[in-house]
């Protein structure tokens, strides 16, 4: 069975898994609250903490409240592994509602030897975060380093997962949710601006205001362009005789290409054109010009699409020898 937690009773391992929960960089558990999210009097937590410091779980400070002790913490954190891996789980793979995993999996934590969570782990793929975002502790009990940012600090080309979402209002959660920004959840920033972020997650892209993108917490990726790698000496003077320049995309004519680097206009219409794909980075072409120049053709990310004139003056193409292979 559970070389782990096998000695320690159901009800202790309830103890040491809410503790966990609740206490945050090592200060004590306050007696009431531990109570209260235990659903059990004061007193009788009162004397499970006195025991449980008895077999060096906890440090119970009277006044004060309860901690767990190194041990105590590797235990619970073991636990915690087990519940948060069949939540991974029960969610992704039998298609449970969340609040429905947590209650299942609040059963089998207690019930899952080591073999049983290490090939669970395997079978999943390594995961390391639940579907609310919360770490999935290691199989020795720790609990890995998390570096959080904001998505709001992310420039374009930034690219990472999507830790958790700092937020209490269900319609927001589930605005988020519903456009695939969760726990989780694989994503590359598009685009930045003053204002908003446009943000593809799998094959949907979204665009988010600056506010928004503030509460949602974010690991960072290394992309692969960086480092830079180090050019050579013939690519560097082939660079050098061939002038790049940055105009508008209205003055780019049939056949020519460039890469966006900047989308002007305001409201509305910017948005509309960084929904079509014109976003930094992304390369466009002209298909053609309309005899008196408006509109415009252009292909972006295998499609066409048309702009007036004044719309592809907004935008900012960089351009090499007058055209981009």
């Amino acid at each position: 069975m559970n070389r782990r937690t096998d000695p320690l009773s159901e009800n202790v391992q309830m103890y040491l898994v809410v503790i966990a929960r609740l206490q945050s960089d090592g200060e004590s558990v306050p007696l009431s609250l531990l109570a209260d999210a235990l659903g059990i009097s004061p007193v009788s937590t009162n004397e499970m903490c006195r025991k449980l410091q008895d077999q060096g779980l906890v440090i119970y400070r009277p006044y004060k409240g309860v901690s767990l002790t190194p041990e105590g913490e590797r235990l619970a954190h073991y636990i915690l592994r087990c519940h948060r891996l069949w939540e991974v789980f029960l969610v992704e793979k039998l298609g449970f509602e969340y609040n429905q995993a947590h209650g299942i999996a609040c059963k089998l934590e207690h019930a899952t030897p080591d073999l049983l969570a290490d090939r669970l782990d395997l079978f999943l793929g390594h995961p390391q975060v639940n579907p609310r975002g919360e770490p999935i502790p290691l199989a020795d009990g720790s609990v890995a380093a998390r570096p959080l940012v904001s998505l709001a600090a992310l420039s374009a080309g930034q690219r990472g997962h999507v830790v958790r979402c700092d937020v209490e209002e269900e319609a927001t959660l589930a605005f988020l949710a519903e456009h695939g920004v969760r726990p989780g959840a694989a994503f590359t920033v598009m685009a930045a601006t003053d204002d908003s972020l446009l943000v593809q997650l799998g094959h949907k892209t979204i665009s988010l205001a600056r506010a928004l993108a503030e509460v949602v917490q974010v690991e960072t990726e290394v992309t692969a362009t960086t480092p830079t790698q180090p050019i050579s000496e013939k690519e560097e003077e082939m660079q050098a005789q061939t002038p790049i320049k940055q105009v508008s995309l209205d003055k780019l004519s049939a056949g020519q290409q460039g890469v966006v680097v900047r989308v002007g206009g305001k409201g509305p219409a910017k948005q509309r054109m960084m929904d079509m794909g014109l976003v930094p980075g992304s390369k466009v072409k002209v298909v053609r010009v309309a005899p008196l120049g408006d509109p415009i053709e252009f292909e972006v990310k295998g499609y066409n699409l048309s702009l007036r004139k004044s719309e592809a003056r907004e935008i900012t193409v960089e351009v090499s020898g007058g055209e981009v292979e």
